[in-house]
């Protein structure tokens, strides 16, 4: 390796030349690459809850529905006036891009008893409202249990219009912003029309659009906020600004490869994955700056340049070349993941994590020989290592067992944590989709469902009495339920039927008594429904399956899980197998709260792989068995001690959080390598104490790991900024992980050392 950091530096513009080459090629991959922000990139096209919830939906129409709340801050919302504009907003869904349904309680279509009548029609007429009319719309529709708490909040200050707009999906990132754009634009025209009118959209369509929101979010400011903020480090540090450019080189050199190798792989970019850039972009900082670092401190004894690198190379080279790939192996054990973006995020961190390895080693030196290049130490950065080693010396006891207190006493909170994933709050705040879906669940209906396909034993046995009044049985069972906001079946449609064709009489508010009353019961009201306005969303044409929506607060995925497990418990007590799918219920929810547990899950063999491999290579690449079995405790407590203080804080663990573990492993790990490699050069090269071992690790590479643990502290807490919670608050604990290993490897690493390794050279 040597003689080809020689024939590097004797020929820097030939490696330039190669490494612009090799980037180019890499970069041509860039035309291949695409993104989605569909939800459903985060499943696997074999995922059991993925297949059920599309069998759901299409056997149901129940695709992409839009739901769109609308609450009156002024007058009444049931007055005429604003009547009318809930009838023109629902006809104006009808003309959204791609729409096959828009419903309100405008054109609900109620039944009702005239006479000997009876009478189906829209709940608000066409025409003129008169105050009467406007009286009577709002007692039926307060009154309805199929209104109340869906589409007309129970104090009747706000109402819903639900459009289903099942997209094509042949070109989902024209077709998401076609229909989030059209609603956009008819919301502000009706909000310039009614300003005593506010409207808030929330839905599959529009949470797809908020990704597409969140990505350019992120890309706006967080990849300039992270630049900036690597830039005035390293000139903070070199007190120079070419130094700092030329390492913002060879990290943009990093990002556009690993970017690249992601088209090259046909990688579809998401919300989650597209943090992959930044995490490139925060990590290649490490490697640039160990080898300039011990350059300039060649330069400082007098050394030319060329000689000066080629000692810094030939120092730095193994640790540079050891953290690049525990760090790769690290994010390459996310592919245990579950959820394919994290997967992806994976496999482009670990490739633009390898490119920055090669560009440290030899595009870094070799630009450094072609331009005039000037580095200056900062003042006060060669006295607080010496400090610093003497103090870890002189109370190494204290900190050993502090350290080890402290590290079972952090660790122990991650019992506390649970699975908390919640999709709907994916978002900041500030997003809008956020606010929107947030009013919605506090003042109108849970945004959180569960569906459950009820099955009859043959067609047309979804108006058998018994089978009924099972379906009551079990929707009573989930009212009884603290999560349960409202359920939607059949059974209140069967009533009202029941109570319309005797004469509106309360007492016959009850399901009918036999199959064949039922049967038309049904069929007449569907005749007299108008077109698009079927009931094809609660049952199928055969009348054999029906639908039961059960609308939940807002809860997390655990809570969300359990729910659905003591409900599969009460069907397996109370029911027939034939009446419900063994699985349970289906849902965006639920299907999210399984990934999760399957990425936790899977995410333990992930990192147990990881464990096994970075401390194989330490070990094999060290030449010391002892090293590598005491670098197993710094390198784990961090983590330990970062999901322990998340338990304690925060205390749920969503599905980005599974993968933190590992790849933060692969982080932690190259500030305790570049430690242990300048103490074991000291042991070997100089025949040093453990005492002035530590000594020297502190003086030669101190500086350095706290210039690049503060540019990795920033990067990752910078990431947290992002407003997609996900990446949030992964780079939240990434960044806590790094602080914590930090203090791990200056306060509790040396005092290790010196307990363990008492043996001579």
């Amino acid at each position: 390796m040597l003689s080809l950091h020689r024939w590097t530096l004797a020929h820097p513009g030939r490696v330039v030349f190669l490494s612009i080459l090799f980037t180019l090629i890499a970069m041509s991959g860039l035309s291949r690459l695409s993104s989605t922000t569909d939800y459903r990139a985060y499943f696997g096209p074999n995922n059991p809850e993925l297949k059920a919830f599309e069998a759901l939906e299409h056997q149901f129409e129940q695709k992409e529905a839009l739901i769109i709340a609308i609450e009156s801050v002024g007058e009444d919302l049931f007055s005429p006036r604003h009547l009318v504009a809930l009838r023109e907003f629902t006809a104006t869904g009808w003309t959204l891009p791609y729409a096959m349904r828009s419903q309100s309680l405008a054109n609900f279509q109620h039944s009702h008893a005239e006479g000997d009548d009876i009478i189906v029609e829209a709940l608000v007429p066409d025409g003129p409202i008169s105050p009467e009319q406007a009286a009577r719309i709002r007692a039926t529709a307060l009154n309805s249990d199929e209104l109340r708490d869906r589409l007309v909040s129970a104090d009747g200050r706000v109402v819903a219009v639900v459009v289903n707009t099942p997209l094509p999906h042949q070109d989902p990132e024209a077709e998401v912003p076609e229909v989030a754009n059209a609603l956009r634009a008819a919301i502000a025209d009706y909000s310039a029309r009614y300003p005593d009118l506010r409207f808030h959209a929330s839905g599959v369509v529009m949470l797809n659009d908020a990704m597409a929101q969140t990505t350019e979010y992120d890309l706006r400011h967080l990849f300039p906020l992270i630049y900036v903020l690597i830039l005035v480090g390293l000139i903070l540090y070199f007190r120079a600004l070419l130094p700092a450019l030329l390492t913002l080189a060879v990290i943009l050199m990093s990002s556009l490869v690993a970017y690249g190798v992601a088209g090259w792989l046909g990688i579809v970019l998401t919300a989650a994955s597209m943090a992959s850039g930044l995490i490139v972009t925060t990590l290649a900082v490490a490697d640039c700056v160990h080898v300039l670092v011990s350059w300039q401190k060649r330069i400082d004894r007098g050394d030319d340049k060329a000689s000066a690198m080629l000692e810094s190379l030939r120092i730095n080279t193994q640790p540079v070349f050891l953290t690049s790939i525990t760090t790769a192996i690290g994010f390459l054990s996310l592919l245990f993941a579950d959820s394919p973006p994290f997967r992806d995020l994976g496999l482009i961190v670990a490739a633009g994590v390898l490119a920055a390895l090669a560009a440290s080693l030899f595009t870094l030196p070799a630009l450094s020989m072609l331009l005039p290049l000037k580095l200056r130490r900062a003042s006060g950065t060669t006295r607080w290592p010496a400090a610093l080693a003497e103090f870890t010396i002189a109370r190494q006891a204290a900190l050993f067992w502090g350290g080890t207190i402290l590290i079972l006493v952090l660790g122990a909170g991650i019992m506390h944590n649970r699975f908390g994933d919640n999709y709907a709050e994916y978002f900041a705040e500030r997003i809008p989709f956020r606010q929107d879906t947030d009013f919605i669940n506090q003042r109108l209906t849970g945004m959180q469902n569960l569906q459950f396909v009820l099955h009859a034993e043959e067609p047309g046995g979804i108006n058998d009495p018994d089978f009924l009044k099972r379906m009551k049985a079990f929707q009573a069972w989930f009212e009884a339920q603290p999560e349960t906001r409202k359920v939607i079946s059949l059974v209140a449609l069967h009533e009202r039927l029941n109570k319309t064709m005797h004469g509106d009489d309360p007492a016959f508010k009850r399901l009918p008594e036999s199959q064949t009353l039922a049967a038309q019961y049904l069929f007449f009201y569907e005749m007299s429904l108008p077109a698009g306005l079927g009931l094809n969303t609660l049952y199928d044409p055969d009348k054999q399956h029906t639908l039961m929506v059960v609308l939940l607060d807002t809860i997390d995925a655990g809570r969300l899980a359990a729910l659905n497990a003591r409900a599969l418990s009460w069907l397996e007590a109370q029911q027939p197998e034939w009446f419900y799918d063994p699985s349970g219920g289906a849902g965006i929810g639920l299907m999210f709260a399984r990934i999760s547990e399957r990425n936790f899950r899977s995410m333990l063999t992930g990192l147990a792989v990881a464990i096994v491999l970075i401390c194989g290579l330490m070990t094999l690449l060290m030449r010391s068995w002892r090293i590598g079995l005491i670098s197993i405790i710094p390198n784990l407590a961090p983590g330990a001690m970062a999901f322990g203080l998340w338990g304690y804080s925060v205390g749920t663990v969503g599905i980005s959080l599974a993968v933190v573990g590992s790849m933060t492993l692969g982080i932690v790990v190259d500030d305790s390598i570049h430690f242990l490699s300048k103490y074991l050069r000291a042991r070997r090269e100089h025949q040093a104490s453990p005492e002035q071992a530590v000594h020297y690790a502190f003086e030669t590479v101190g500086s350095a790991l706290v210039l690049t643990s503060a540019i990795l502290l920033g990067g990752f807490l910078a990431i947290s900024l992002s407003a997609y919670q996900l990446t949030a608050h992964m780079g939240l604990l990434t960044a806590i992980t790094i602080g914590l290993a930090l203090v791990a490897d200056f306060l509790f690493l040396p005092p290790l050392l010196l307990r363990l390794d008492r043996s001579s050279r």
